[in-house]
């Protein structure tokens, strides 16, 4: 019975990880699809996207350091 509810957990978090990063790109494919324009009228520029996007863990989970 152990074994089911920790492959449960597992799936559970697989699951999760998926959607949340299926979700992230996403929407920094909606962000680089804007203009430089465009980006300027909401108050970003191009090197602002991956920041806005990744939260900090996971930026930790990726590796980057920033």
């Amino acid at each position: 019975m152990r074994i089911l509810r920790a492959i449960g957990r597992w799936w559970y978090r697989f699951i999760n990880y998926m959607v949340t990063w299926e979700m992230h790109r996403d929407a920094v494919k909606h962000l680089n699809r804007l203009t430089d324009r465009e980006l300027k009228d909401i108050g970003l520029n191009r090197g602002d996207i991956d920041r806005m996007i990744w939260f900090k863990e996971d930026k930790q989970d990726r590796g980057d350091t920033q």
